[in-house]
């Protein structure tokens, strides 16, 4: 039995070790993007000041990133207190957050079905396209689905530990406060924890009484304290503006189609406006984001077309897997009804907050992958106990697995690093390498805020006093009229392509400006460079006085 548990363990850490390698050979690699440059800002200024980089005090809600929730940025200080503003600083959480997933994958399986498939779940998850992806990055979708993921093994295994449901509680409120979609989210994954235990009684009994009030408290006491952060300090701003019934191309589109209906309808007008309506409209084109999400489209083909969630533009979990799931769905539902309806209600539930902003996407979906992943793992282990069509069943799944790892491999770890480098900032980067190595040569350095993500990556990348970015962001600068952010010497605004060399001849000493390809270069002594992706991604002018 020792032996057993000796070798069980003994396999799960090599599988954590795979999975670590995995997860951190990119870390460095790639550049930082917009929101992890403000993340990884907000938490060193916290760790410096007591405040964010806008000058709040111990904010619960961050306004540099759209009033993104706190849970990422207090979680990432003793990092950034360990790596300061880096890539190690922000990604360090994502990458524990993958390897804690492993473990947890683990349990679960083992919990739900048996010690072997939570196994083969470790293992399918350390190698997961989708999870991979999550990890290279500092996305507080990332860490929001280790602490949901994490709340709900808790919960599951409270039966034996009563205290765990406090634990459950505590960790699923404060997912809510690390990224928003699992506001929605856990609204209907709750009441599913609670119908897979089963008898709502046992929670008012008297041994679980004080266990269940506390749990009560402080969900209750989490959910208010997030729902002031929606009503009064904009913690939603930014799904405000990306939803549904806030994008105006998509409302003029509604209004025109309905007019033309309408118009052209013989049915009498009360009869022709039934059926031609913008709730109807608005019906259909929510319910079709819904099942694009679902689709065989995101899973197994393209997935989340954004480069940035999804480097390899493959689906989101592997070819092998189509036919795992469909086996695990077979098997369980044949042997494990109740936990493989919970399981199919869980993926169901996912993808209803994402369906209102009309695109497939990996981080607001992330969180049906644990049991995707159950439903794989089940279902290798049911192939694994066919013997008839054993061999050649296994050997289908693993030559489709291997081939696609080994594209996987390919794209994503030597390819798009470089090709879809500029989803990553990496011209910020750039400026920012140039600003740090001659900003002790001119006395003005002008740098174009259509490079983007400037003004936020040249004070992570330069390590820039948080006292001096806060000032600056509650002050804006001056030069002939033109506004700028000013680091000292080092002014980033804009500055039109009618005007920059007027400009520059106006200012008294020596001058290095800094701007995007998108500019025009009408300015004397310029040069360009290159990014990683062959093409042109800065042009650079100097006035010597």
């Amino acid at each position: 039995m020792v032996k057993r548990i000796y070798s069980t363990y003994l396999i799960l850490t090599l599988i954590i070790v795979l999975g670590f390698i995995l997860r951190i050979l990119l870390i460095n690699k790639i550049s930082l993007y917009g929101d992890e440059l403000t993340l990884v800002f907000d938490a060193y200024s916290l760790l410096k000041t007591g405040m964010d980089q806008t000058g709040q005090f111990l904010p619960l809600t961050f306004n540099m990133g759209a009033g993104r929730p706190g849970g990422y940025v207090y979680a990432s200080i003793p990092f950034v207190a360990l790596f300061g503003p880096s890539a190690l600083g922000v990604r360090s959480l994502s990458i524990i957050s993958g390897l804690l997933n492993i473990v947890l994958i683990y349990f679960l399986g083992k919990k739900f079905f048996s010690k072997s498939t939570g196994l083969i779940a470790a293992f399918i998850y350390s190698v997961s396209i989708w999870d991979l992806s999550l990890s290279i990055g500092g996305f507080e979708a990332h860490f929001a689905l280790f602490l949901a993921l994490l709340g709900i093994v808790l919960f599951i295994y409270a039966t034996k530990k009563p205290f765990f449901y406090i634990l459950s509680a505590f960790f699923l409120g404060l997912t809510i406060h690390t990224y928003p979609t699992y506001k929605l989210t856990l609204l209907f994954i709750i009441p599913l924890l609670l119908w897979l235990r089963g008898d709502f009684k046992l929670y008012f009994e008297k041994k679980l009484i004080v266990v269940t009030a506390i749990s009560l408290l402080i969900l209750t006491f989490l959910g208010i304290l997030s729902a002031s952060q929606t009503l009064f300090a904009g913690s939603e701003n930014r799904f405000s503006n990306i939803n549904v019934f806030n994008l105006k191309d998509v409302k003029e589109q509604i209004i025109q189609k309905i007019n033309s209906e309408r118009s052209t309808d013989l049915l009498p007008a009360n009869l022709s406006n039934f059926f031609h309506n913008k709730p109807t409209e608005y019906f259909k084109l929510i319910f079709q984001s819904y099942f694009q999400n679902l689709s065989w489209d995101f899973l197994f083909f393209h997935g989340d077309k954004n480069p940035r969630h999804n480097m390899s533009n493959f689906g989101e979990l592997y070819f092998a897997e189509a036919i795992l799931i469909i086996t695990g769905l077979y098997y369980g539902w044949s042997n494990y009804r109740r936990k493989t309806i919970f399981l199919i209600f869980w993926i169901l539930i996912v993808p209803l907050p994402t369906a209102l902003i009309l695109e497939q996407h990996a981080l607001r979906n992330s969180f049906m992958l644990p049991p995707l992943i159950l439903f794989s793992s089940l279902g290798l282990v049911t192939l694994l106990n066919i013997k008839k069509w054993k061999y050649f069943s296994l050997g289908l799944v693993l030559l489709l697995f291997l081939v696609q790892f080994g594209f996987f491999i390919d794209k994503f770890y030597f390819l798009a690093p470089n090709l879809y480098s500029r989803f990553w900032s990496y011209p910020a980067k750039q400026a920012s390498g140039i600003i740090i190595e001659n900003k002790i040569k001119f006395d003005f350095i002008i740098v174009s805020d259509r490079i983007d993500n400037i003004e936020y990556a040249y004070p992570v990348y330069d390590i820039v006093d948080p006292k001096l970015i806060i000032y600056a962001n509650q002050k804006a600068s001056y030069l002939n009229n033109l506004k700028f952010k000013q680091i000292n010497n080092i002014f980033i605004g804009n500055v039109p392509d009618n005007q920059a060399e007027q400009f520059i001849r106006s200012l008294k000493g020596s001058v290095l400006y800094i701007g995007s390809m998108n500019e025009q270069q009408t300015l004397p002594n310029f040069s360009y460079m290159n990014g990683l992706d062959g093409k042109r991604s800065l042009f650079i002018s100097e006035k010597k006085e």
